[in-house]
């Protein structure tokens, strides 16, 4: 059985880095001889001339290996930034450590802006793409940002540094102004409900994994994973009880106590024993009960379900498709959305290959 480090850990390294090859060699026509003599003649000339296109067979050229140049970021502007796609950390290239702890931000337009380097911890980023919330090493707390006004918010939670190098969840709500900070395997294993507008901190029970927050005084959802079940609780109310052991949920629908969570199989004889099963599930956070299972169609072989995030509108949720084929010319993860009722899925953008990946919105 997995746990929850595993599975953060397996989410960290899922994205492989790319290289992209050409091939650069190009085939000569030959004309056949009709002497022997003509043919020598002309092996002669060619040699001669340097030309090696009749030895090709023999000697073939070695490949031409393109290696891309690394994209070029702008330092982060104090405002005027548009959406983000995703974020991410480049895989380090670098001897210097420092490079890979930079968070970079790729917006819907195609621009690409690094952070500064105090920003060494977690990093998210509201469902809409218009906020971004992270870990301010020099003012020791997590920071809240507008990117279109440059509005910043500081959290009331002081935190040290350590609190990120282990295990951890940061969860926002839709403005990003309400989060849940949680961290586990450090000596601090904090699990923090905070509300930066209103500068209220609330602890939280420990043990319960933060899957979604509503804006304002809107609801809080936690789940807690057992052997064969787990369980989903929406502060307020008794948690219910999921006839599967899963960490896969939605973030709460628009209507506030719908969540969609990933099909699951389970086979003693299979390894992971638990796999999901192209499904997803939709089901009242609230009042335990009938549950709907649509099959999800659409998505290309080789890629599987991952993890769930936002919705995107009342039947839409977003989806991150990992591929099971993994390394330097692996496919990359691709986000769709799927339509809850019918299950079919469209495309909306591949994540960047090496480093760790941030989808706005997304569960982990």
């Amino acid at each position: 059985m997995n746990t929850l480090r595993d599975d953060l850990h397996a989410l960290a390294d899922e994205a492989p880095v790319v290289d992209l090859a050409a091939q650069a060699v190009r085939g000569a026509r030959r004309r056949r001889a009709t002497r022997l003599a003509v043919v020598a003649a002309a092996v002669t000339c060619l040699i001669a001339a340097g030309g090696a296109v009749l030895l090709q067979q023999i000697r073939p050229a070695p490949p031409i290996v393109l290696t891309p140049p690394e994209t070029k970021a702008l330092p982060l502007p104090a405002k005027g930034v548009g959406p983000v796609e995703q974020a991410y950390r480049p895989e380090c290239r670098s001897a210097a450590k420092d490079a890979c702890r930079v968070w970079r931000i790729a917006t819907r337009e195609g621009d690409t802006y690094e952070l500064g380097r105090d920003v060494t911890g977690p990093l998210e980023v509201t469902a809409d793409g218009r906020r971004i919330a992270y870990y301010s090493s020099q003012r020791r707390t997590i920071v809240v940002r507008d990117l279109e006004s440059g509005k910043t918010w500081k959290s009331p939670l002081k935190q040290p540094a350590e609190d990120f190098a282990v295990e951890y969840a940061l969860r926002l709500s839709p403005n990003g102004l309400r989060f849940i900070v949680s961290g586990w395997g450090g000596r601090r294993q904090p699990n923090k409900l905070v509300d930066v507008e209103r500068g209220t901190v609330t602890d939280l029970k420990r043990g319960w994994w933060p899957v979604s927050v509503s804006d304002g005084s809107g609801s809080v959802v936690l789940a807690k994973p057992y052997e064969n079940t787990s369980q989903v609780w929406v502060l307020g109310h008794d948690p219910i009880t999921i006839q599967d052991f899963t960490y896969y949920y939605s973030a709460v629908a628009p209507d506030g106590r719908t969540l969609a969570r990933l099909g699951q199989t389970f086979d003693p004889d299979r390894e992971p024993m638990v796999q999901e099963d192209g499904t997803i599930v939709t089901f009242d956070a609230i009042q335990a009960g009938r549950e709907t299972r649509t099959p999800i169609s659409g998505l290309p072989e080789g890629l599987h379900l991952s993890r769930l995030g936002s919705w995107l509108n009342a039947t839409e949720v977003s989806v991150l498709a990992t591929p099971e084929r993994h390394g330097p010319d692996g496919p990359p993860s691709l986000v769709y959305a799927v339509d809850v009722r019918t299950g079919k899925s469209r495309e909306l953008f591949a994540l960047r290959k090496g480093g760790r990946n941030v989808v706005p919105g997304l569960v982990r």
